[in-house]
Parts: structure tokens; sequence; C-alpha cells
């Protein structure tokens, strides 16, 4: 088989999290909505109505673009994308074309051990359509208009990747990115995060393959998935003979396979032309400055995860902290009480204890959990005041919001490292089980666990296992 080389183009969906619809005044939170409950006149094209950009969108469009080192166009305007389909009952999408608002940019992805970069062509504002439902053994659809004009910003990659891996990364780096700035609530099970993937291959460096587009995924793992397949596929045809027919496909789970969805169109085929009802935006200076603090307050995915890799994380323990803000959150916080020299510590904590405990709760369930209470629970095993094994016993109290200094004032829980109270208590432990120091001095390793899980039963466990280990090994050989 020849060496094919892969090459792969995204174009990211994702909502933006405002109150209203793009250019109505709708709700545009209608996940649990009856059906075509959030509509207006607006939404539904009536004759005579006229739609209105909802500034709060433009902001976190502006905003996204900012993350995405990306260009912000001082002079941006809205286009009609024509087309049929019963989902949009304008018979058109107000979308932008020639004149975007976020220009190129880029992101940087960690892969295979080492950061590179992706860039960003466009990004730019639209409004979505509504939704087509399929009744089962029925022959006719339901169309319910509630996602009709929810306000999205799509974000088109130049074709800078070469495996499903790299997309997979790039796909988390983005969403990491749009959801730490608030740009979006990132929901992807209800259409907050989509995605279709442009693939070809081509045995020749110079040429690229014909393309077809993998439409509406919305999870990283089938992203990878889905290129992985569809890569062999394509493969395989051209080892035939057959040629690649550039083509929308969609993605079946449940086989594992990309399937024919029709022929794909393309940019002439939609018959662009100005949105005659919003004239051209003028994005000002003030407009980008204010959404330039938020990003620059914000600890932005890649400067976190560089941090990371530093300390020796692997790539899915990186993920922890950038795709859950508060972890990250909790971490800069510690961080920042605690100094570098105990940033590892603060990683253990949170990948370790931390993430069993997420994963052992109930949906819904809060964490309290702040990075300088973290920070003192460290703090009191580092200075022996309690051992890790106190600390994780009180763990749960902590993430529920209390002080780890006011649970161990509550609960009388302090480590007991006082060398002569210890000594008193191994030599009573020896005193009652001569067998287990003859047992010891013959060279039978149990017989040290033995008096120290005596020691520890005596203390309640708040001896110090180092002290207790140190001075039990002492009179032990000396016996």
């Amino acid at each position: 088989m020849s060496d094919y080389k892969p090459t792969i183009g995204v174009e990211i969906h994702t909502q933006l999290a405002t109150d209203t619809k793009m250019f109505c005044s709708c709700d545009n939170d209608s996940i649990e909505a009856a059906p075509n409950t959030h509509i207006c006149p607006v939404c539904l094209a009536y004759p005579g109505t006229l739609p209105v950009p909802n500034k709060r969108a433009v902001e976190l469009a502006i905003r996204l673009g900012l993350g995405l080192n990306a260009e912000i166009t001082r002079q941006t305007k809205f286009d009609r994308k024509n087309y049929f389909y019963p989902d949009s009952p304008k018979g058109y999408q107000i979308t932008q074309f020639d004149q975007p608002i976020v220009g190129e940019g880029s992101v940087e992805i960690f892969v295979d051990g080492a950061f590179q970069k992706v860039r960003i062509e466009r990004a730019h504002m639209e409004e979505d359509a509504g939704k087509l439902t399929h009744p089962a053994g029925a022959d006719y659809s339901l169309v319910d208009l509630n996602r009709a004009g929810t306000p999205l910003v799509e974000i088109v990659s130049h074709p800078d990747m070469h495996s499903p891996q790299e997309v997979k990364r790039y796909l988390q780096e983005v969403y990491a990115i749009a959801t730490s700035l608030g740009v979006t609530h990132g929901n992807m099970q209800h259409g907050n995060f989509k995605f279709d993937l442009n693939v070809s291959i081509s045995n020749d460096p110079d040429v690229l393959g014909t393309r077809t587009e993998l439409k509406n995924l919305n999870s990283f793992r089938n992203a990878e998935r889905a290129l992985t397949y569809e890569i062999k596929r394509q493969i395989a045809e051209v080892e035939k003979g057959n040629k690649i027919t550039q083509e929308t496909r969609g993605w079946d789970d449940a086989k594992g396979v990309t399937f024919s969805q029709r022929s794909k169109e393309e940019a002439h085929d939609y018959r662009y032309f100005p949105e005659p009802d919003i004239p051209p935006l003028v994005i000002t200076d003030a407009m980008i400055a204010t959404e330039q603090l938020v990003v620059d307050a914000t600890a932005l995915p890649i400067d976190v995860r560089r941090g990371l890799v530093e300390l020796g994380l692997t790539p899915d323990e990186q993920d922890i902290f950038v795709g859950q803000a508060q972890t990250s959150a909790i971490f800069q916080a510690a961080r920042s009480d605690l100094g570098e020299d105990q940033a590892k510590a603060i990683v253990n904590w949170l990948i370790g204890p931390y993430q069993e405990w997420l994963e052992s709760t109930e949906e819904g369930t809060e964490s309290k959990l702040t990075g300088a209470h973290l920070a003192e629970l460290i703090k009191l095993v580092a200075d022996g005041t309690i051992s890790s094994k106190m600390a994780k016993d009180i763990f749960t109290d902590v993430i529920a919001g209390e002080s780890p200094s006011s649970i161990i004032k509550r609960s009388g829980a302090t480590q007991i490292s006082d060398v002569d109270t210890i000594v008193d208590i191994i030599k009573a432990a020896m005193a009652q089980n001569p067998q287990g120091v003859a047992d010891y001095k013959a060279g039978n390793a149990k017989a040290l666990g033995y008096f120290v899980g005596q020691v520890m039963k005596e203390t309640q466990g708040q001896a110090n296992p180092q002290v207790v280990n140190q001075e039990l090994r002492a009179l032990l050989d000396s016996a």
C-alpha cells in the first residue's frame, strides 16, 4: 500500500452563551422547552419583520477571536446564504461571507510530546436552523424551530492537520478556550459545540486529494473514530482504482462507519449576497479593549498546559486541568499560595483524590473545594500536623467547603509526632509480644508491619508514620 497522507480541516460551530437569540428577543435556552415555544415572527421570517443583531453575541465573538490569537475585523457585515430546507423558514441563513468578524489566527496543540500550531482561517457569526425529528416508523418528519436563530460562531481552520489524533487535540483545545472564556456553555449533548471535518488523502505532497465532509459530530472520541474510518475507506477506494466523490457523509456511531448523505455544495451554490436588512457593523477600539481585559484575566488553556508539561503530566492528566475550569482555578489559586515547589503535590491531590470524588458523586453535586483550603491541607501534611492518610480521611469535608484547620479542631484529629510518646507505645507493644520481636530478629519482615499496626491502633491512626518507623526499627534492632 502506498504512503498516503491525510489532510484535514475543521469547521466548529459553537453556540454563544447569550440570553437571547441572534436577531430577536426569544430565549436562547430551549433545551427543556416544548417544541416551537421559543419562537417569534422574526424566527419564523414573517413578512415585514426585521432582524436586529444581538450586541452580546458580537462581544462574545470578539472575545473568542482574541482567545484564538486572531485579527478582529473593524467593519464587518452579514450576508444571506440561500438554500431551502424545512428547518429554515426564511429559505436562507443569515451568516457572514467575505467580511467575517474574526480573521486569521492560530491555536497551539500538544501532540506526541510537542507543541504545534494550527492556523485559523476565519470565524464568523451566524444563526442556527431549527431541528428535524423523525418519529420511529412514521412516514413524516416533525419540525421544531426553537433553535432557529440561535447565535453561533463558526470557526474555520486551515487544513493543517494530518491525523485523527491532531484533530482531537485541536477540538479539545478550542473547546477549552471557548468555555474558559465564557463564550459558550459547552453542552455538547445539546448542540453547544458541533463540528464538521473535511478530509482528503494523497500520496503526492504537492497535490491534495478530493475531500469529503463528515457532518455534525459532537464528540471528541467520535471525531477520532470517524476520521480513522474515513481515511482507511478513502485509501481502500483509491487502491481499488476508484475515485473519491466530493460529498457530505454522516457518522454511524453504532456501526462505526461513515455513510454518504449528499453531494458537497460549493460556495457559489448558495448565491451569497449582503443582508439588506442589517447595516455593516463597526467594531470599535473600546469594544476590543473591553474583551481583551477578559482574555488577559483568564488562564488560557495553552498557558496552563505549558506549566503542566513542565511538571511531567501526561496529555490525559493535562486535560483534567484544561477541560475542567473549576479544577484549573483551584490549581492556580493553590499554586499561588504554596509556590512552585509544591505544584506537583497540588497536582497529585487534584488528579487523584479529587478526581475520584468527582467520578463517584451524583451528577449535580457541587464541589466547594477552594485553592486556599487545598493549600492549607498540603501545609498541614508538610509540617507534620496531620498525616497523608488523615488528610485523605478529612478531604470529603474539605470539598464540602470546611477549612482543614476547623475540621481538625472539631475532630481533634492531629498527628502525634512526639518521640517520647511514640517510644513508650512501641515499648509497650514489644513487651506484649516478645515472639514478634524474635520473629523480626530472625528476619521476618512482616513482624515490623505488625508492630506498626499496633502503634497505629493504639493512637487511633494519629501517630506520625515516619517517626513510628524510625523509632521502631531502632528499638527492634537493639532488642
